[in-house]
């Protein structure tokens, strides 16, 4: 949470509000829960959009999470959608989490590790850790979201980021600890689904499949390899969140152009 952004930003944020190859985040719309208990969207809270920088590990994250979305539409037989949610209980990412189900799953997490901590404390942390490393109250003000002084840093967001916010996002970066270790994960290379990528992906680079090439399906590939038709899939589904492939629903996997 290294945006600083609100709980229900985060909710609300959509796959076209990011830019992963500029490490941008552009935060539009905020999920409420009407009167009804039903869950709805409004504008932000000071009814303004604004764009913030994201550190290289939050956009690897991100990248990593795609990768994941698009594989369980392949399963699907599903298109993407610019429009899908970024976090979603629903397999195809049509439906935002609930911002309460969102402050229940942290607070959970948060007993398990045996932290004292709720989430709206991670918002708080920005803002201080930013300021004692020397950026502008200015700056913080932007990435917060926050009206008064800093309305001026927001009209500006909406052109282009400030080289400030820029440094804003590597300062809190390398503050924030590193991403443990799953000791229970296999390595990176035994993952079968990363075998198969890693295969497709040499004779890619190799000249032997040329764009427009299509794959072979993920039935053949499974069976070569005596894995799930799931994992070919997974594997197709990271080879797409690298740019090396396209998929298209009804139509088998072919190489990406140049």
């Amino acid at each position: 949470m290294t945006t600083g952004a609100r709980r229900g930003e985060l909710c609300a944020l959509r796959w076209h509000h990011l830019d992963l190859t500029a490490g941008v985040l552009t935060l539009r719309r905020s999920s409420y829960l009407d009167e009804h208990g039903e869950l709805q969207e409004k504008d932000t809270k000071t009814h303004q959009q604004r764009r913030v920088a994201l550190d290289p590990e939050t956009v690897e994250v991100l990248r990593e999470l795609y990768g994941r979305y698009l594989g369980r539409l392949a399963q699907l037989d599903a298109d993407s959608d610019p429009a899908d949610y970024v976090f979603s209980p629903e397999p195809d990412n049509n439906r935002g989490y609930r911002p309460d189900t969102i402050t229940q799953r942290y607070g959970r997490l948060a007993t398990r590790l045996g932290i004292d901590s709720h989430i709206h404390a991670l918002r708080h942390y920005s803002a201080p850790e930013l300021i004692n490393a020397g950026v502008d109250v200015r700056t913080v003000a932007g990435r917060l979201g926050h009206g008064g002084g800093g309305t001026t840093t927001l009209s500006v967001y909406a052109a282009w980021l400030s080289e400030s916010d820029q440094q804003a996002a590597g300062t809190l970066a390398a503050r924030m600890p590193p991403r443990p270790a799953v000791p229970t994960q296999r390595p990176v290379e035994n993952s079968p689904y990363r075998v198969i990528a890693a295969e497709l992906r040499e004779q890619i680079e190799a000249g032997a499949l040329r764009p427009g090439d299509q794959l072979p399906t993920v039935a053949e590939l499974a069976g070569a390899h005596g894995v799930s038709v799931g994992t070919a899939h997974r594997a197709v589904g990271l080879l797409t969140s690298e740019g090396l492939v396209n998929v298209a629903r009804g139509r088998r996997a072919t190489v990406a152009g140049a």
